[in-house]
Order: structure tokens, then sequence, then C-alpha cells
């Protein structure tokens, strides 16, 4: 059991975050297990029943014995109570936030492990897609059976990214969401829960997010675990010297956008289409989201489950397409001013975690080039997926 100590927000903050329990109702589990058990598995094909496990030359995305297999397990042995019930162990709340740019209210969802230490060092951590506020909790483990909220030398804060799983806004319908006003709101919250000096990391989306984030003066210093850049940034820096292991990364990466990109594109132009099909049936969704995990991730398929039952839930994958919609155009056709660049972070610390297979790679020759004076930190991990192999996958499957 989590300290409940940890859930003690500081005292005479601007906000006024609401603790959180997450209960799905009992008709939108059963509904999503009718829908699966009565959902048409395809015919074999010549494409469906080969995959990256067969050569590079087959990687056509999730295979139909990952994908009935998946089905099965997600109706007859996934068990959602199971995981909410340890994830309603971990503080969560709610809160309205603000944007001054236009007035626009959020109402975020976020984790957090509060410190009572005077000292404690803030930090908002940002996810990406397909992932969720989840995909931290092995961090939180590893906190709360380290230390005490009287020790932990962190305040740590998992938000639902803006309009993504629980988190969402005022003006939903009649506005689009951009990374700008993503990072404003998350900002917002740094300052309601009475943070005006904090350090943010973000990968993927998050990544995005994050240097939106560092445009805000209460942003000190930023952490990231890959790049959102265009194809000219990362062309000028081609020719700077990388390492056998970076150079196999890269590799992966130049890969990836010719063969594992193509979701980027049906989700940047035609969001409305892709949501509308996936979002009326769950087995859809799985395939589509799956396909992300299952290619080559090694992620267990437990957490995968997870994943797509909380966008299924939260009924939040129509509204997550705003980064997509944002992005494309920059990672895919090199426009400019599309997503907020990291290099422009030059006046405060940076620190970046480089870890193999990472699609979205730099080198440490590239960091150094770019931030000459404010790079601070850098590790390159050996390992992937390790918080995977942490006590949240052995204790739920």
């Amino acid at each position: 059991m989590v300290n409940a100590g940890f859930g003690l927000v500081p005292a005479g903050i601007p906000g006024t975050p609401v603790p959180f329990s997450l209960h799905i109702p009992n008709k939108d589990i059963n509904q999503l297990t009718t829908l699966v058990k009565h959902s048409v598995i395809p015919e074999p094909s010549f494409y469906n029943t080969r995959n990256f496990t067969d050569g590079a030359e087959y990687a056509f995305g999730a295979s139909r014995e990952w994908f009935a297999h998946a089905a099965n397990v997600w109706t007859n042995d996934f068990d959602w109570r199971a995981h909410e019930k340890y994830w309603n162990t971990f503080p969560q709340f709610t809160i309205n936030v603000t944007a001054p740019s236009d007035g626009q209210v959020f109402n975020l969802h976020f984790a957090g492990l509060f410190s009572s230490k005077a000292d404690a060092t803030p930090i908002i951590l940002s996810h990406g897609w397909p992932s969720s506020w989840l995909d931290f909790i092995p961090i939180f483990e590893l906190l709360a059976e380290k230390y005490t909220p009287e020790t932990l030398p962190y305040h740590v804060i998992t938000p639902s990214i803006p309009d993504y799983g629980l988190s969402t806004r005022s003006g939903l319908t009649e506005t689009e969401l951009d990374f700008a006003k993503a990072g404003e709101a998350l900002n917002e919250l740094m300052k309601a829960l009475g943070f005006d000096a904090y350090i943010a990391q973000g990968g993927d989306v998050g990544s995005g997010i994050t240097a939106a984030i560092a445009t805000h003066d209460e942003c000190k210093a930023v952490h990231f675990n890959n790049f959102l850049l265009t194809a000219s940034e990362r062309a000028a820096v081609a020719d700077l010297p990388v390492t056998p292991e970076e150079e196999q990364t890269i590799a992966l990466a130049a890969s990836y956008l010719y063969s594992g990109t193509g979701y980027m594109l049906e989700q940047g132009t035609k969001p409305s289409t892709i949501s509308l099909v996936l979002m009326s049936n769950p087995l859809a969704m799985l395939g589509w989201i799956g396909a992300m995990y299952a290619e080559g991730t090694n992620t267990p398929l437990n957490v995968i489950l997870q994943q797509v039952s909380w966008y299924w839930y939260t009924k939040s994958f129509g509204r997550a397409m705003w980064a997509y919609r944002n992005g494309w155009e920059a990672l895919l056709r090199d426009v400019k001013d599309k997503i907020p660049s990291p290099l422009a972070i030059t006046n405060k610390p940076i620190g970046y975690s480089s870890y193999p297979q990472e699609v979205l790679t730099v080198a440490k020759s590239w960091l150094e080039h770019w931030f000459p004076e404010n790079l601070v930190f850098f590790r390159a991990h050996d390992k992937v997926r390790q918080l995977c192999e942490l006590k949240y996958s052995r204790v739920l499957g």
C-alpha cells in the first residue's frame, strides 16, 4: 500500500485539486467484452499471416495470430478491476486551470507523489501516444519504495496530457488544441500546485509538449528521451560523428520513417475518419494501437491491453488526435513551425536519456552541437523498457 502521505498536496497552494478515484461503470466493461466477443476476426491473407518475426520485409503490422490471441486474453483473462484497484493506490486528482491566452478552462487529471520536504524539486512528466499517465506507475513504485513522504526529494506530477484520457477542456468541440496551448495548460497546472519553479520531462508527444512548456519562465530545466524534429533539423547534423551503437539506432529510425509512419499520415490528415472507425469497436482499436506495441517492442500483452482499455473507457481516442494533426507536416513533410522545436531551448539546462531502438533518437554529438552551453546531462542506456520488468508487470500479469 502506498503511504497516504504522498497524497498530501502542499499547504496554501493557489489551486484546488480534488482527490480522484477511477471507477469505470460495469456497463462499460460489459459492453467492451460483448463487442470484442461478437467481433469478426478477418480471414487469413498473405499480409495478416506474416509479421516482423518473419523478416524486416514483412513488417506489415500485427498478425492475425497475435490479434486473435490478444482478443481472447482481453475477454477471458484480462482483469480491468485489478488494474483499476492498483492504480487507485497512487494519489490521483482533478483540477481546473484557465489558459491565460484565451480563457479556456482545462479540467486536468493527474497523479502525483508529493513530498513534505521544503526543498523538494517539482517535476512534471508528460506521456505520448498511444500511451498514458500509466506509463509512469513504475516510477511511482520505485520512488514510493525507496522514500517516505518525509524523505522524497521530488514532487512528481504525471498528468493525463490535455485532451488525453480523463483530461478535457471547455472548448473541446470549438477549437483545435496545439502544442503551445497544451504546454500553457500544464504550466498553469504546476502553478496551481504552488510550483513557480519546476523541471519538465517528456518523450514522443510529451517531447513536443515539454518543448512548449520550456517557453514559460516557471519551467527552469528540461529533460527528454527523444526529440520531435523536422528532416532539415536532422540533416543539418548528419555529418557529425556518431558511435556504432548510435549508428544502429539512427538506421532503425530511418527505416521506421519508411515503414512505420503510415499511422501518422492517417491521424494527421484524416483524424475524424480514423477516430470514428476505431471508436466504434474496441477490437478495431486494439488492432490499431496494439500494432504500435506488438511490432518488435517486447511490450507485455497485459500492458498493451491496459493502454487500449484506457483509451476505450475514457473515450479519448478522437480527442488525442490533435498532436498528429499539428505535427504530421513537420515530421513527414519538413514544414517548420508546426511543432515547437527543442533546439530553441538555449537558455535553460537540458538533459537527455538515449535508449536503444528509439525511433526518434538523436546522437550525443548532435546534442553537443545544438546545446554547447546548456547540455548538462546525457546518459546512453543499454536496456529497453526496463521499467516493465518491475513490480507492476509482475503483480498484474
